[in-house]
């Protein structure tokens, strides 16, 4: 590891430990997750807790709790585990400004992706509203059985 690697490691770590007091379930509180979430993020190495008591108890700061909330809303814009810790960065990658310009391509790549859902979803709508134009016109026919060109009966199931 080289030095700068170290030094920008031993920072986070006094950054961290200098706010050290949450337990993970208020941790998991504050970040507005559930228990289970801060444990898998610590799987996939998103989250470290800053220290652990001499009893196994994790313990973590502020920082964390900003940290899971920045996972939580990337996570709701669609981004997956991968891109996030690309976003996040690791301390044998410690260039901010690479992490953002990432991170800004990934959000531009779901905006996107939003935008063809919304038209999408749009189009659905559209449809369905028209199909129930179509089939409300049912519920006051008097015709015991469609006729065979009624176009109700093509949006009946």
């Amino acid at each position: 590891m080289l030095d700068f690697e170290k030094e920008i490691m031993l920072e986070e770590q006094q950054e961290r430990n200098a706010s050290v007091h949450l337990q993970i379930g208020e941790l998991a509180r504050r970040a507005g997750v559930t228990i289970r979430t801060v444990r898998y993020y610590e799987e996939k190495g998103l989250v470290v807790p800053a220290d652990v008591t001499s009893g196994g108890i994790r313990l973590y700061g502020q920082k964390d709790v900003n940290r899971l909330i920045y996972i939580r809303r990337l996570r709701m814009v669609g981004l997956n585990i991968d891109e996030i810790k690309a976003s996040l960065g690791t301390p044998a990658n410690p260039d901010r400004n690479t992490r953002v310009q990432h991170t800004l391509k990934l959000l531009q790549m779901q905006k996107s992706k939003a935008e063809e859902k919304t038209v999408r979803l749009t189009a659905l709508q559209t449809e369905i509203e028209h199909s129930l134009k179509i089939v409300s016109r049912c519920v006051t026919c008097a015709a015991k059985q469609c006729y065979q060109d009624c176009p109700s009966a093509s949006h009946l199931l």
